[in-house]
């Protein structure tokens, strides 16, 4: 991609200028800086075939001269970026190719030039060791100035170095998460929330909080057999960021049941019963911890289509779910069944350990 802008008007008084030695641009020492930068400054260098040569301007209507800078080209425009594109894990390190720097003018009048500056920028990351190009940049900065002013040069080709600055760092926020070369890889951070409202309708998931017949809420279901049931299920939000390379995807996991789709019959509200209910939770959270290992070894899932691929992922992790609390109704006859009851409370209680450890062991291997 490459952008191509022509910037800046400007009218310069008229001042005689005395012999045809060169014209040497000084370059101010005062930082150039943008709004809400998205880079940092790595290296710049210069690609310049003559890297002193600036191009020529007019000293009279017929008759040119050359400008030359004073200073490197890459090392004047590293100290103009480096105070306002400091290294920081939100910003993309960038490396700038300066591929021109010119000035060249026109007669306007007896006593006026019509100019324009060039500047040509690449930009580049580094990949596995090996800079990547992603995008070009040209400005045209044009201006109006009388023969004998040249003292305002300087601003001219400063005002096209923020420029490139300025597109640069608005390329970066469109195209973070689409460009393959900015993106080295999909993160998944894990919150799981445990928050309960005093006033809800919800309880949320914690292994210090059990459920109480209190959580039960709702008329029991009339033409059921069963003395309770639970209404729970899961869900998640997420939302991502790009640091260090990565887009970091943050996934909030809200396992819960409803008090008001709960219910359990006067008469029945003893410990086993409630233990019963219990199981059901558990395997939900079960359920959710088998999700998350999902997402982070999904040989599909890449940066491009990863919110596709965790909501595909989702549905089969409900389904799975469904299937479960069907199985575990069913071998314990809705705890009927005291045996098969409690070696249902043995297999949930490790499978759920098991499972949050390999969560842990699974996210610390890919960090």
């Amino acid at each position: 991609m490459k952008r191509v802008l022509s910037i800046l008007l400007l009218s310069l008084p008229h001042f005689l200028m005395a012999g045809q030695e060169p014209v040497w641009i000084s370059f101010k020492k005062e930082p150039v800086f943008v709004r809400n930068p998205t880079f940092s400054l790595l290296k710049i260098r210069d690609e310049r075939s003559f890297k002193a040569h600036l191009g020529t301007i007019l000293s009279g209507p017929k008759s040119s001269i050359a400008v030359r800078s004073n200073d490197e080209i890459a090392s004047t425009f590293d100290d103009l970026l480096s105070p306002g594109f400091q290294p920081d894990s939100t910003r993309v390190p960038i490396i700038i190719r300066i591929q021109e720097l010119i000035f060249f003018e026109k007669a306007k009048k007896e006593f006026q030039a019509d100019g324009t500056c060039r500047l040509e920028l690449a930009f580049d990351v580094m990949r596995d060791g090996k800079p990547v190009q992603l995008t070009t940049y040209t400005a045209r900065t044009i201006y109006t100035r009388s023969f004998g002013q040249t003292d305002r040069l300087e601003l001219v080709a400063r005002k096209a170095l923020e420029s490139a600055a300025q597109y640069l760092s608005n390329w970066i926020k469109i195209n973070r998460d689409k460009s393959p070369a900015l993106v080295k890889g999909l993160k998944f951070v894990y919150i799981d929330h445990s928050i309960q409202q005093a006033s809800g309708d919800t309880v949320f998931y914690h292994p210090l909080r059990p459920l109480s017949w209190d959580d039960f809420q709702a008329a029991p279901r009339i033409g059921s057999r069963n003395a309770a049931s639970i209404f729970p299920t899961f869900s998640y939000e997420g939302h991502s960021r790009w640091v260090n390379g990565f887009i970091e995807v943050q996934l909030t996991f809200k396992t819960f049941m409803v008090k008001s789709m709960s219910w359990v019959r006067p008469g029945h509200t003893d410990a086993y019963g409630l233990l019963h209910e219990q199981k059901h939770f558990d395997i939900v959270k079960l359920v959710v911890e088998r999700f998350k290992q999902r997402i982070i070894a999904d040989p599909d899932m890449d940066f491009e289509e990863y919110n596709s691929r965790v909501q595909f992922l989702y549905l089969e992790a409900y389904r799975d779910m469904n299937r479960w609390q069907e199985q575990y109704d069913g071998e314990t006859q809705h705890g009927i069944n005291r045996a098969e009851q409690e070696r249902w409370n043995r297999k949930i209680a490790q499978d759920l350990k098991n499972a949050e450890d390999l969560t842990a062991i699974m996210l610390s291997n890919r960090q």
